[in-house]
């Protein structure tokens, strides 16, 4: 049974008007248990639509979507984000401004438990394992615990926002071009921070990109999406030996289409 599975997935915006638009229309897609996928796709292709509806964000129009082979499709945002976590392109929406390291760790850690953070103060143990996730990203953070995240840079807040994504372990780790925003060098330190944490906790993860040397170098599987359908599914070696120019080649033989680098980012 896989972990995650999307049943023929439909969500149409502005439905019975001129300007109706079917954007996922009838995805299937099942996530097994340690897959890292890479999700690719030109503007439009139903990315940020299908992350959308996995978080809850979206109610699907049609079909189902299955964790451990429960039905999760009328369950909150608020009751998936107790087994789903994710981080966003832009680095201002996976913190709180105007609260500390710890008070924002404090708040991923409680997450989906009864007791209110605001009722109850950081404990002595809680602040040890903070620290330790710190620690573990390599960015001195840990030594900066009382520093507000309004302080930090765009890549040591994107990296918090990892740490505290998967301080307690998610069943389902969803990243949403959680690099496009970064500098170049920024964005492969993150990168770099993201196969760490996937690996050391074996992490189920769904990473959207538009970077094709990203979709090709990281994870163990790469989907593509067209016309809110996935025409690509690739995974293990066929995967890893794949270059740039196949991988649009592949695209082309599946959609009808050529990619171009507007669609997605070389390098």
């Amino acid at each position: 049974m896989a972990l995650l599975s999307l049943q023929h997935i439909k969500k149409t915006f502005e439905q019975g008007t001129i300007n109706e638009n079917p954007v996922l229309r009838g995805l299937d897609l099942d996530i097994e248990q340690g897959d890292f996928i890479s999700v690719i796709g030109g503007n439009g292709a139903g990315k940020s639509t299908l992350m959308n509806s996995i978080a809850g964000v979206l109610d699907i129009d049609e079909g189902d979507i299955l964790l451990e082979g429960r039905s999760i499709r009328k369950d909150s945002v608020d009751v998936r984000s107790k087994d789903i976590s994710r981080v966003f392109q832009d680095p201002r929406m996976g913190t709180a401004t105007n609260l500390s390291i710890e008070e924002n760790m404090a708040i991923a850690y409680r997450r989906g438990k009864k007791r209110s953070f605001f009722k109850k103060s950081i404990t002595d143990e809680e602040r040890q394992i903070f620290r330790e996730a710190l620690v573990g990203l390599g960015l001195g953070l840990e030594d900066r615990m009382k520093t507000d995240a309004n302080f930090l840079s765009g890549g040591q807040r994107q990296a918090l926002t990892l740490a505290m994504a998967t301080l307690v372990r998610p069943k389902i780790l969803l990243l949403d071009e959680h690099t496009a925003a970064l500098d170049p060098k920024t964005s492969d330190m993150v990168m770099n921070l993201t196969r760490k944490l996937v690996e050391e906790q074996e992490l189920t993860t769904l990473m959207i990109t538009h970077n094709m040397e990203h979709a090709i170098e990281y994870g163990n599987r790469l989907v593509m999406l067209y016309h809110g359908k996935i025409v690509v599914d690739v995974r293990g070696e066929e995967k890893k030996n794949l270059t740039v120019a196949q991988l649009m080649d592949l695209f082309h033989k599946n959609s009808g289409e050529a990619l171009n680098d507007d669609a997605l980012v070389l390098g």
